[in-house]
């Protein structure tokens, strides 16, 4: 039996989208401190300075999963496990299929299922649109641009672990 692939954050994939907030937080910052000195009102100030500490926030936000180092995926022989998305066992058998798509910097691996995923999984940001359109209510999607296993490499796990289900490209 394979022994089981743990996948965790990539810090650069965590860090690289937090660059453009912090950036935009740097020059608001400058304008700030800059009206500061010459004596700016002070709505248009609060407002400049608001600007930045909420760039600099969403900045923080999203850079904190490059310090996370605990396991967020599991693929083993039982099955795969998203930490991220319920943190529920999704067994092999109940996988029909899985898809690799990419796109504009992003990757994700769509599995479908022969039921209706999991409640816990089902809640996951990634899986809300299954909520609200009709098509899909079998689909769990997995985002892995952010992780630090490439999907190609993923796939080649789940081609270990369950040889029945059908990659797609």
């Amino acid at each position: 039996m394979p022994a089981p692939v743990e996948i965790r954050n990539s810090p650069t994939g965590k860090i690289f989208p937090a660059i453009g907030p912090f950036l935009i937080a740097v020059i608001f910052g400058f304008f700030a401190l800059k009206g500061l000195g010459s004596g700016a009102p002070g709505g248009r100030l609060f407002l400049v300075a608001a600007l930045a500490l909420g760039c600099l926030g969403l900045g923080l936000f999203l850079a904190r999963g490059a310090f996370d180092t605990s396991v967020q995926v599991v693929l083993d022989a039982s099955g795969f496990r998203d930490r991220r998305g319920g943190d529920v066992l999704v067994p092999w058998e109940k996988v029909r299929g899985v898809r690799l798509t990419s796109g504009q910097g992003s990757a994700m691996l769509n599995f479908e299922l022969t039921e209706p995923p999991p409640g816990a999984i089902r809640y996951a940001p990634a899986n809300t649109l299954n909520l609200i359109l009709p098509f899909g209510k079998n689909i769990v999607h997995m985002e892995v641009s952010s992780l630090d296993t490439s999907g190609p490499d993923m796939i080649a796990a789940i081609r270990r672990f369950a040889p029945h289900v059908a990659v797609g490209s």
